[in-house]
């Protein structure tokens, strides 16, 4: 049997959770929905948040709280979630993309800084793999920042981590994020004015033509998974740190030092093989890869990809190593050995 690239931790509490919603007749969006978003800002430590049916819904929420109209201008790194891009084309306003910084998965303040102009009017920024980013710099721009805390939800705060920052953050809880509602996902923001349109919006179909209520099935999945995430993130830890010791005797690279300060909703590696080479090998010995971004954005708007050479680079090269609570000590044994094996 194969290992999967990701799998969601799903027990039995879970289960239960969702049956008593569905033995009520709790299929719409009502108390559970708000237990779970009263969760998810004792979690974050955001006075608000909205519980959503997707990220795209997400992101479209917080640029209708910025009050992002068509020709306005969001700046976004190409190696990132393709959520954000179909939410701009829902608004009808302009991306404009930055790479990534070399060897990493991410873009510095200061390339978000330079394509800044009169008619920006959000940026948006992520800490892709659960490799939390420092927001220091990040606060001395002159836009909002909508921050993706999609892989890095459950960090807790540490010396020279100022947690959460992005006027509006969104999460989602897809089967392969921190923690899974199925689907869905969260806006926050501290914002009084944001979060009544937020919250305005989401039910009112008049205004988005749109429903993105969350059901009380998916929020009741939320709230047991809420109640795990340090225990889901320690494992995580564990798993990456045996990777680490692996993966560094070997000819590949690893991306970043390991780290305790680091959530590793995936382990990149860079291998310095072809694309087709890479999946190829590690399928034949029954491990799935995960690519956290399978695709550049530069690639869906036809832009050139010379001008995003570590975006391109990172599709093509790296990959996660499946990481989740539930591999076993066998499994990731196995997975170790195969990492040593390709050449």
């Amino acid at each position: 049997m194969s290992i999967v690239s990701n799998k969601p931790t799903i027990t039995r509490k879970e289960l239960e959770g969702v049956l008593d919603c569905l033995i009520n007749d709790e299929l719409t969006s009502g108390e559970a929905v708000k237990i779970f978003e009263k969760a998810l800002c004792e979690l974050t430590g955001y006075k608000n948040s909205v519980a959503i049916n997707s990220a795209t819904s997400a992101y479209h929420l917080a640029f209708t709280a910025l009050g992002i109209e068509e020709g306005d201008e969001i700046i976004l790194p190409s190696y990132f979630s393709s959520h954000a891009l179909n939410a701009i084309k829902i608004c009808r306003a302009i991306p404009v993309l930055i790479d990534i910084d070399d060897n990493s998965l991410s873009a510095s303040p200061d390339k978000y800084a330079a394509k800044i102009n009169d008619k920006t009017k959000a940026i948006i920024m992520g800490h892709t793999g659960g490799i939390y980013i420092d927001s220091s710099s990040f606060k001395e721009l002159t836009v909002p920042v909508i921050e993706d805390i999609s892989h890095c939800i459950g960090i807790e705060s540490k010396e020279g981590n100022d947690g959460y920052f992005g006027s509006i953050a969104v999460c989602s809880f897809s089967p392969n994020d921190m923690i899974t509602t199925g689907n869905g996902a969260a806006v926050f923001t501290n914002n009084t004015r944001f979060y009544s349109t937020i919250r305005e919006k989401r039910y009112n179909e008049e205004t988005t033509h749109f429903d993105y209520s969350m059901t009380d099935f998916q929020a009741a999945m939320g709230i047991s998974q809420i109640s795990r995430i340090q225990d889901f993130i320690r494992r995580r830890i564990e798993i990456a740190k045996i990777y680490y010791d692996r993966v560094r005797l070997t000819q590949h690279s690893v991306l970043l030092p390991f780290s305790n300060d680091y959530i590793y909703q995936s382990f990149p590696v860079i291998f310095d093989a072809t694309y087709d080479k890479i999946v190829k090998f590690f399928k034949k010995n029954g491990i799935e890869l995960y690519s956290p971004v399978p695709k550049p954005l530069h690639s869906y708007l036809n832009l050139k990809g010379m001008d995003y050479p570590n975006s391109d680079r990172m599709c093509k090269k790296m990959f996660s190593l499946p990481i989740y609570p539930t591999l076993t000590k066998n499994e990731i044994e196995k997975i170790g050995r195969t990492v040593a094996k390709f050449i």
